[in-house]
C-alpha cells in the first residue's frame, strides 16, 4: 500500500533551517518514502504559545509506504533522534513534523488524527500548502487549501523566508 502524505515541519530552537534540512533528510532517505515535493520555508510567529522565539516551517508531500499508526511512530522516533526534547504543548522545539494529510483519509484514534486538527486555523501550515497543493480539497472542511487560506482566521503572519532548504 503506497499513499500520498502531506508532512508539516517545524522548529524555533537551535540551529532552526539545519533543523529543518535533517528532519527533511532524514525522512526522504528512508526506503518507506519518495519526496514528490518540499515547499519553500515561511518563517512565522508562534502560534498557541507567543513568549517564545519565531518558527521556520515548510510542508513536504511523499509517497508512503507505511500505514498511520506506522507513520506516526516512525515520525516521533525521527524527532528523537534528531534531538527534539520533552516539552510542554505548544513550547519551543528543535523540531516538530507532523502528519497532515494521509491521502484523503479522515482517521481519529488516540493519539492520531489525521488531517491534523485545526489545519484551518494556522496559517504556519496554510501558507506552505497553499504553495505546494492550493487545490487539494481538505476532507473535513470539505474546501480546497487554498480556500481554507483564505477564509482563516489566524492572525500570525507566514513570511517567506527561503525557497531551499
Amino acid at each position: 500500500m503506497t499513499e500520498k502524505i502531506v508532512l508539516g515541519f517545524g522548529s524555533n530552537k537551535g540551529s532552526r533551517l539545519l533543523n529543518l534540512r535533517n528532519a527533511v533528510k532524514q525522512i526522504s532517505l528512508d526506503k518507506n518514502f519518495d519526496m514528490l515535493a518540499l515547499s519553500s520555508v515561511y518563517e512565522t510567529e508562534p502560534w498557541g504559545y507567543e513568549n517564545q522565539g519565531k518558527f521556520l516551517n515548510c510542508t513536504a508531500v511523499f509517497l508512503c509506504r507505511l500505514k498511520p499508526a506506522e507513520l506516526l511512530k516512525f515520525l516521533k522516533n525521527t524527532e528523537a533522534k534528531l534531538g527534539r526534547t520533552g516539552r510542554g504543548k505548544w513550547q519551543a522545539r528543535e523540531i516538530d513534523v507532523d502528519v497532515l494529510y494521509y491521502a484523503n483519509y479522515i482517521i481519529e484514534k488516540k493519539g492520531l488524527t489525521i488531517p491534523h486538527p485545526q489545519i484551518n486555523k494556522r496559517n504556519f501550515v496554510l501558507a506552505p500548502l497553499v504553495e505546494l497543493i492550493p487545490g487539494f480539497i481538505d476532507p473535513v472542511h470539505k474546501k480546497t487549501v487554498k480556500r481554507l487560506a483564505e477564509i482563516s482566521t489566524d492572525k500570525c503572519r507566514a513570511v517567506k523566508y527561503t525557497k531551499a532548504i
